[in-house]
């Protein structure tokens, strides 16, 4: 485990969709162009925080101990058969 979990990335793009989020409707009277920028920006990076957020957790999920154990061998019966097809005991 790295710093936060290895969730690095996704606390950089969460705190810079909140920045972004709450300058909005600061620059939203200043100019059109600024309106359209926020407009597209804002929901990109909430996007972007959600897929890094689901990347990390599946990569925690797939490289710890969250797999099935496998079966020993002493728990397997394997079950052997004669040449003239009956079961051996």
């Amino acid at each position: 485990m790295g710093l936060f979990y290895n969730h690095l990335a996704t606390l950089v793009c969460g705190v810079f969709a909140s920045v972004l989020t709450l300058l909005w409707p600061m620059f939203v009277d200043l100019s059109p162009v600024y309106d359209l920028v926020f407009i597209l920006a804002v929901p990109i990076m909430w996007f972007l925080t959600a897929v890094c957020f689901v990347s990390q957790i599946s990569t925690d999920y797939m490289h710890s101990d969250h797999k099935p154990k496998k079966l020993t061998k002493k728990s397997v019966k394997k079950i052997l058969y004669t040449a003239d097809g009956r079961i051996a005991e």
